[in-house]
């Protein structure tokens, strides 16, 4: 039982942080990096993904291995949080890693607990272990690898040998920063057992074969087919000053208060500089040990960011156990300090002192889970079931963004494209490839949005608009969708038409009972001018029910336009020019049941309608059923 009491608050520390990772895993839809993930690391055969992906993916061999026998062993990629529990899982890894890292060296029960606590809680963790990439699982057994490391250069047993290595190989062979970790390992052992040269030189040793597989894999995979001769990064560029306005601040407490309070750097930084102090008075070897565990990581980042833009605190979450350690027992310096003035306990202060970083915390993590603004994903998912149901194998799709989540969740009939392909890509090519498109597909559709910052921004939809209809516009989850078509020719309806008083015939249509994701129901509409009239005719279009509960008639909703949404007019219109016209009915409030849509024109200063040859004022077009099943996110 004494045991059991003993182990019980570790053991419901890495609940609560499994927990957390597990809250809403599938809440939120794939990202672009974790699709591709799905996509092209764990969908192809290994042999596949290390031939073809590798070489252009800058991450070691056995990630794509893990990734795509974790596909292997869940039978597919299709449940977002199978593929994420993965990084829940592996991240946990780090809870008890840090319970044991700050043992190892404070000795203090209570100061291991809390570290525990914080890597349980902390948001930067929690963010990767909801991200189907191998960011989360490297940090996880890098914290790990991390404490065995520290643990030989202390104990220098052989298990201590046999157990650092297989961490340190794997985590090195999951994401290449570890290297960083490597070499700080290294130093560290210089700095602290020099004296004991032969074990020095044997761990020297270790380290040095530990290094060269990440490097060895890299000069086989990605630097065998010139891969940096053509990957110049996708990130930011070097910047000195981030170090303490960015990365600081995101490996201590995540990047929500960077972005929503960017002001609050200063204040971290000297919380950091006060917690660096307070231990370089405690502890030399402490400080020497937490200062190179952070800053080496840190700083050849750096130097590889001079040359590539991959400046970003992902790359070095191994930094994070060394942050958060530096802290707590600053923390509990502090607290025995402050003891001989507070009749309190030492644990209980170094938890008060701590607070406010469980506070922040607790923000930054409501923010995470609720708050859309932080979303890590646009609703991919919701764009890929609106265009799975609406187009046919005779449309096209060109999605904007070159974003591999619109390809997890795409299934639709219609082929897919994604247009610019890239950020260089010329704009007289994107035109020549929308020029050999035209004729083939009856409508396309153009979805999401180009990437920030590309220079061929606007060149799809721009030929769009000037050689194609625009033939409805919405959007799905907030993703922009835009469909176009050829301009309607007589020749496209040799049949007959009604006639709306010699001025106007109607020679078809075509209805979409399905709302759009923005709430409207689509119509189009073809008309052929007969005669030019003295004033502007409208066209209207109404939907009528049983009564309306609010106004006591029949209308439930309607469309009232000008001919082309006003850039025809019926004064100095050109008669047999077909014109397509476009209605979006409103059906947020149609209530489930039975509708009928009329249509006809009216003189738009007076209201006199149009009349057919039997002397109706209005055409029922069309009768549907309406469901009421529009999806609305909460």
């Amino acid at each position: 039982m004494a045991s059991l009491r003993l182990k019980l608050p570790i053991i419901v520390i890495i609940l609560v942080g499994f927990s957390l990772r597990l809250h809403d895993l599938e809440a939120v839809p794939l990202r672009g990096d974790e699709a591709f993930s799905a996509l092209y690391w764990s969908d192809l055969p290994i042999s596949q993904s290390l031939s073809q992906i590798a070489p252009i993916d800058p991450h070691p061999p056995l990630a794509f291995l893990l990734f795509r026998f974790w596909a292997l062993i869940l039978g597919g990629i299709e449940s977002v949080f199978s593929l994420r529990f993965a990084s829940a899982l592996g991240n946990t890894l780090g809870i008890p890693a840090m319970f044991a890292l700050a043992y190892l060296l404070t000795r203090s029960r209570s100061a291991s607990l809390i570290a525990a606590l914080i890597w349980a809680l902390h948001p930067y963790e929690i963010w990767h272990s909801q991200d189907y990439r191998n960011y989360a699982i490297w940090a996880g057994l890098s914290a790990v690898s991390l404490w065995l490391g520290l643990r030989l250069i202390q104990r220098r047993g052989r298990i201590d040998v046999a157990l650092y290595a297989v961490a340190a190989f794997c985590a090195g062979l999951i994401f290449y920063s570890e290297i960083f970790n490597i070499l700080a390992l290294s130093c560290i052992a210089i700095v602290l057992a020099w004296r004991r040269r032969q074990f020095l030189y044997r761990f020297l040793s270790l380290q040095l074969a530990l290094g060269l597989a990440p490097i060895a894999a890299f000069a086989l995979i990605q630097a065998r087919s010139n891969f940096f001769g053509a990957y110049g990064g996708n990130l930011e560029s070097f910047s000195a000053i981030d170090y303490l306005t960015r990365f600081i601040p995101t490996l201590a407490i995540g990047d929500y208060f960077t972005v929503r309070l960017p002001a609050l750097w200063p204040v971290v930084a000297l919380l950091y500089l006060i917690a660096a102090l307070i231990v370089l008075r405690t502890s030399k070897r402490q400080f020497a040990s937490l200062m190179i565990l952070t800053w080496l990581p840190l700083l050849l980042l750096g130097a590889v960011s001079l040359s590539r833009d991959i400046f970003n605190p992902r790359y070095v979450l191994n930094a994070v156990p060394a942050l958060i350690l530096l802290f707590v027992i600053a923390s509990l310096r502090a607290a025995e300090g402050l003891r001989k003035f507070l009749p309190l306990s030492r644990e209980a202060l170094t938890l008060s002192i701590l607070a406010p970083w469980f506070a922040l915390a607790g923000i930054a993590l409501h923010a995470y889970f609720n708050d859309p603004e932080f979303r890590k994903s646009p609703a991919w998912d919701e764009l890929g079931r609106f265009l799975s149901a609406r187009v046919t194998e005779d449309d096209l799709v060109i999605q904007l963004s070159v974003d591999p989540a619109f390809a997890y969740y795409y299934a639709g009939k219609a082929p897919e494209m994604a247009l610019p392909a890239q950020a260089a890509q010329p704009e007289a090519e994107i035109i020549a490839t929308l020029e050999g498109l035209q004729s083939r597909y009856e409508t396309v559709f153009v979805v999401a949005r180009e990437q920030a910052g590309w220079g061929n921004a606007g060149a799809v939809e721009r030929w769009m608009n000037e050689h194609l209809q625009e033939v409805m516009r919405t959007d799905a989850g907030g993703l922009p969708v835009r469909q176009y078509a050829d301009w309607p020719r007589a020749s496209d309806f040799p049949g007959d038409f009604i006639n709306f008083a010699d001025t106007v015939g109607l020679l078809g249509y075509k209805f979409f009972p399905t709302p759009l994701p923005t709430g409207e129901l689509v119509l189009w509409v073809y008309w052929l001018p007969l005669s030019r009239t003295e004033r502007p005719l409208k066209s209207f279009t109404h939907v009528y029910g049983a009564i309306h509960p609010e106004t006591g008639g029949a209308l439930w909703s309607q469309d009232d336009q000008f001919p082309l949404g006003g850039r025809r007019d019926s004064t100095s219109w050109q008669i047999g020019a077909v014109m397509r016209d476009v209605y979006y009915l409103p059906a947020r409030k149609l209530q489930p049941g039975d509708y009928q849509i009329a249509i006809g024109w009216y003189d738009a200063a007076t209201g006199q309608r149009l009349t057919m040859a039997d002397g109706d004022e209005a055409l029922v077009l069309e009768s549907f059923h309406h469901a009421n099943t529009l999806r609305t996110r909460s």
